[in-house]
């Protein structure tokens, strides 16, 4: 579904950059080559457009002058952000990858060391291969990456499929306690679900930029999962107050000053738990970031 969606917009993207350089390239003659050019810089542009909007709102949430300390950070993050979010539409558009889907057993000899990676609000598994790849060379198996379905629902909706897949990655590690790494709400949907099953399925959280106390950027959207993300929602209230400052498992956080979908960004903080507060790096990055994946891979050592 997620990929479906990713293929409608940038099927969109793709005919308003065309239709820009149709017109634009009639209008002064120019060359084939020449409008295939314009094109693709129409196509960069339309990217840069929303991903900066995202960083203005975010500086603008920053009540504390934290976002964007330094312009020239800021607009190399911005620059490589574009780029992240281009990556990761392409490979959603791409999904399903079949390595995403498999869940291998782990080397003869080794014990089992369960994880399960849960994505965030609109994407689907194929923002993981990065951090998959790492972990499998780490020696962590059975691993499998989830998809969230459908897009748009209530972070509670997802909490029996969470459930299934814990119990069946235990089921193949010897009643091993899974490790959970959750990428921006799929970290809420991950304490949502520890508030329903027995720590002793869980060995350890690690959340990458998620909202933990809200973001202002899910108010410019209504629906009910959006709702649930806005800062002071009765939702986020009544998790913060069942798990803060003391959460039933190992808790890392894992976020960046400098993400533009997260504002304000300490919102990614949760009281509590081990805390690793990055610079420079944007909401897509995080997930292709050496630095970002050694802190995943030294979280998960150890459980």
């Amino acid at each position: 579904m997620a990929a479906r969606f990713w293929r409608s917009v940038l099927g969109g993207e793709l005919a308003l950059a065309a239709a820009i350089a149709v017109i634009v390239g009639a209008a002064r003659h120019w060359p084939a080559s020449l409008t295939l050019l314009v094109a693709l810089s129409a196509l960069a542009l339309l990217r840069f457009l929303l991903v900066s909007s995202g960083f203005i709102l975010a500086c603008t949430a920053a009540r504390d002058g934290s976002f964007g300390a330094g312009l020239g950070r800021v607009v190399w993050t911005l620059i490589r952000e574009c780029f992240h979010f281009g990556v990761a539409q392409w490979r959603m558009c791409a999904e399903p990858y079949r390595h995403l889907h498999d869940v291998e057993p782990p080397p003869e000899g080794q014990p089992a060391r369960p994880v399960l990676l849960i994505h965030g609000l609109l994407c689907n598994r194929a923002v993981w291969r990065p951090v998959l790849a790492r972990l499998r060379s780490a020696g962590f198996a059975p691993i499998r990456a989830l998809d969230l379905e459908p897009l748009f629902s209530d972070i509670e909706s997802h909490i029996a499929g969470v459930e299934r897949e814990l119990r069946a990655l235990q089921h193949r590690s010897n009643a091993m306690p899974v490790s959970i790494v959750a990428h921006s709400t799929g970290g809420l949907v991950a304490r949502a679900v520890l508030r329903s099953v027995s720590p002793g399925f869980i060995g350890r959280i690690v959340t990458i930029a998620t909202p933990h106390h809200g973001t202002v950027i899910a108010c410019r959207y209504r629906s009910p999962a959006t709702l649930q993300l806005r800062p002071g929602s009765a939702w986020l209230r009544s998790l913060n107050a069942a798990q803060e400052p003391a959460p039933a498992v190992p808790f890392t956080c894992i976020y960046s000053l400098e993400d533009e979908l997260i504002a304000p960004a300490r919102s990614a903080a949760l009281a509590g738990t081990q805390l690793h507060e990055l610079r420079g790096i944007g909401h897509f990055e995080l997930l292709h970031s050496r630095g970002v994946i050694e802190h995943i891979v030294t979280a998960l050592n150890r459980a």
